[in-house]
C-alpha cells in the first residue's frame, strides 16, 4: 500500500500547533500579551498563492487591530509592473528569463514612506501588516510566515483564484501565469524567506485554506533538523486527469479521478510533513534546502546549484492512451542564450510497465521544424532511455515509466503539432539500456548531470552518500527497511514506488529487502554526478 501522508513525527511537551482561525488568533493573542509592549506589529509575510483576501479578513475580524494594511495596497500600479516584468523576460514565443526582481522593486516608494509615518505615529495597540513584503514595511514585534506550496498555487492559477504577484491577472491563461510565477513571482519570495526562515515567530500554513494551521517557528525548524538527520518521503502528489494503473501499488481508488502524471519527487514543488502533537503539518521541501543546505544537499551540490536540487521523479502512464505533444530539450547553450542561466535540460524514462507493444516515440532532429519522422523504440520493463538534447520526444503509448528530468519541464519546447511521418523501430537504438547486471552487481545507467545507478539485490545492501544527497527508488520487490549501520535514525519502511531521499550528512546507510527470501530486489539511486 502506497504511503500516501508520510509524515515526521515531532514530539513536544508544550503546545506547538494550532488548528482553526479562532485558536490561531487565541495564540496571537497569548503572543501579544507576552510581549509586554504597549504597540505591538505584526507582520504576517506571505508567500505568492496565499488567498490574501480570505486570511487577511479572518485575522483582522478576531484581532480588531487598531490599524492594518495589504502589501498589495503598497505597491506599484498593476500596468507598472507588468510592463517592468515583461521587458525583463523573453518574448512570448520563448520561455522567460529570470527577472531578477526583488519585493522592494514592487513597492510605490510614496505609498510605502506614508504607510510607515502612519505606523510611527501609533503609539500603542496592535498594526497587522499583511501580504507578500509585510516584514519589509516596519520592523515587527510578531513574525509570522504564511508559507504555500507551488503545488497548491499551481492549481489556485490554474482556477483563475489568483494572478501574479501585483498584477490583476487572475483570468489570464494558466500557461502565461504559470511562466510569470516561474521565473518571477517565487523566486522573489523565495529571496525573501531565505532571510527569514531562521526566525521568524510562527508559520501560518494554509494549502487547504478552510482548515489554517499556525506552528511555532521553533517546532518547525526543529523539524526540519530532524528531516537532515533521516531518511524522507515527500507528500506525492497527483494530477487528476488520465491516471489509473498502478492503482494496487500506490493504494489510488480506482473510483477516484484517473490520474496520469504522479509526483514523486519534485523537489520544488513538493511538501514535506510533519506531525506535531497529533497534527499534521506541511511544509515546502525548499525550506529544508533553504534552512539546512548543506546538511540536505552537500556541499557540493550547493557550491554548483545553490539550494536547487537537479533531480525530479515524475510517473506517468501511457497505458490506455497514447501522449500526442512532443518535447525537446535544448542544449545547454541554447539555455543560457534565450534564458539568462545555466540549466541543463536532461531526461531519462525507466521503465515500470510496459504491456506488448509498448513505445517511446522520437524524431529525425534533421526534419525538425518541418514534418516529424517518428521512430518507434520498441520498450520492455526495466528498460532505460535517455533522450539526447535537440531530439523531439514523446511518451508514446502503452507504458508506465519514471521520467527522470535535471530541470523543471518548462525548460523544455513543445514542439508544434506538425506531421508525423513514416514510423521505424531500428534508429536510436543506441540509446537504450536494457538490463544486464546480475543480483548483487550495479550497474551505472546515466551519468550526465545525474548519476543513476541500478543495483539488483536480493540480500542486505550498503552505500554511503559520500557528503552528497541520494534519491532513491524500490522499483522491483515488494518493500525495504533503510537501516542506520550506527543506529543513527529508527528503521525506515520504504515500498515499491515511492520515492525517498537520503540527505547528504547521514553518510552510511543499508537496505533490507523484505517479503519472500532471496526474490531479487531492484533500486533506483540517484545521486548529482561529479562535475
Amino acid at each position: 500500500m502506497y504511503q500516501n501522508l508520510p509524515f515526521i513525527e515531532i514530539y513536544a511537551e508544550s503546545r506547538n500547533s494550532w488548528e482553526g482561525w479562532d485558536a490561531i488568533h487565541q495564540e496571537a493573542r497569548h503572543a501579544i500579551h507576552k510581549l509586554g509592549q504597549p504597540r505591538v506589529v505584526i507582520a504576517v509575510e506571505c508567500y505568492h498563492g496565499t488567498l490574501d483576501g480570505v486570511n487577511f479578513q479572518e485575522l483582522k475580524k478576531r484581532l480588531r487591530p487598531d490599524a492594518s494594511c495589504l502589501t498589495s495596497h503598497l505597491f506599484r500600479e498593476s500596468e507598472e509592473l507588468q510592463e517592468l516584468i515583461r521587458r525583463r523576460m523573453a518574448d512570448e514565443n520563448r520561455p522567460g528569463k529570470f527577472t531578477g526582481l526583488s519585493v522592494t522593486d514592487y513597492f510605490d516608494p510614496q505609498r510605502l514612506l506614508a504607510i510607515q509615518h502612519s505606523i510611527n505615529s501609533i503609539k500603542e495597540g496592535v498594526v497587522l501588516i499583511y501580504g507578500v513584503g509585510a516584514s519589509l514595511v516596519c520592523e515587527p514585534g510578531l513574525l509570522i510566515y504564511a508559507d504555500m506550496s507551488h503545488w497548491e498555487t499551481q492549481q489556485r492559477l490554474r482556477r483563475g483564484d489568483i494572478g501574479n504577484l501585483g498584477l490583476k491577472n487572475a483570468g489570464a491563461s494558466f500557461e502565461r501565469k504559470y511562466e510569470i510565477a516561474f521565473f518571477n513571482d517565487w523566486q522573489v519570495c523565495n529571496q525573501l524567506k531565505r532571510e527569514l526562515i531562521s526566525h521568524c515567530d510562527y508559520f501560518l500554513e494554509t494549502n487547504n485554506w478552510a482548515k489554517p494551521k499556525l506552528a511555532t517557528g521553533d517546532i518547525v525548524r526543529r523539524g526540519l533538523e530532524q528531516a537532515t538527520r533521516q531518511p524522507i518521503k515527500m507528500a506525492p502528489f497527483f494530477d487528476p486527469e488520465l491516471w489509473e494503473q498502478l492503482h494496487e501499488h500506490n493504494g489510488h481508488s480506482t473510483q477516484s479521478p484517473p490520474l496520469e502524471w504522479w509526483f514523486s519527487c519534485v523537489p520544488e514543488e513538493d511538501n514535506l510533513l510533519f506531525r506535531f502533537n497529533g497534527l499534521l503539518f506541511e511544509a515546502p521541501l525548499l525550506n529544508l534546502a533553504f534552512y539546512k543546505p548543506e546538511s540536505f544537499l552537500g556541499r557540493e551540490v550547493v557550491r554548483r546549484f545553490g539550494t536547487y536540487l537537479p533531480v525530479r521523479f515524475n510517473f506517468i502512464d501511457t497505458t490506455e492512451h497514447q501522449d500526442t505533444e512532443f518535447l525537446l530539450n535544448p542544449v545547454t547553450q541554447e539555455i543560457v542564450d534565450s534564458l539568462g542561466c545555466r540549466y541543463r535540460q536532461a531526461t531519462g524514462y525507466y521503465m515500470l510497465e510496459a504491456q506488448p507493444g509498448a513505445k517511446l516515440e522520437l524524431a529525425d532532429p534533421e526534419q525538425h521544424p518541418q514534418a516529424l519522422k517518428v521512430r518507434e523504440l520498441g520498450l520492455q520493463r526495466h528498460d532505460f532511455v535517455q533522450i539526447p538534447p535537440g531530439i523531439p520526444y514523446r511518451a508514446g503509448k502503452r507504458l508506465t515509466a519514471l521520467q527522470i528530468n535535471t530541470a523543471p519541464e518548462i525548460f523544455s519546447v513543445k514542439v508544434p503539432p506538425v506531421a508525423a511521418q513514416e514510423r521505424r523501430g531500428y534508429a536510436f537504438s543506441d540509446i537504450v539500456r536494457h538490463p544486464e547486471a546480475t543480483n548483487g552487481q550495479e550497474e551505472v545507467l546515466s551519468n550526465d548531470v545525474i548519476m543513476l545507478a541500478r543495483n539488483w539485490f536480493s540480500q542486505d545492501i550498503t552505500f554511503h552518500t559520500h557528503g552528497g544527497v541520494n534519491i532513491l527508488l524500490l522499483v522491483a520487490g515488494q518493500a525495504v527497511v533503510v537501516e542506520s549501520p550506527s543506529d543513527a535514525f529508527r528503521p525506515f519502511l520504504a515500498r515499491y514506488g515511492e520515492t525517498f531521499i537520503i540527505p547528504a550528512q547521514i553518510g552510511a546507510y543499508r537496505i533490507r529487502p523484505l517479503g519472500v527470501v532471496n526474490q531479487p530486489h531492484a533500486l533506483l539511486r540517484a545521486t548529482v554526478a561529479d562535475g
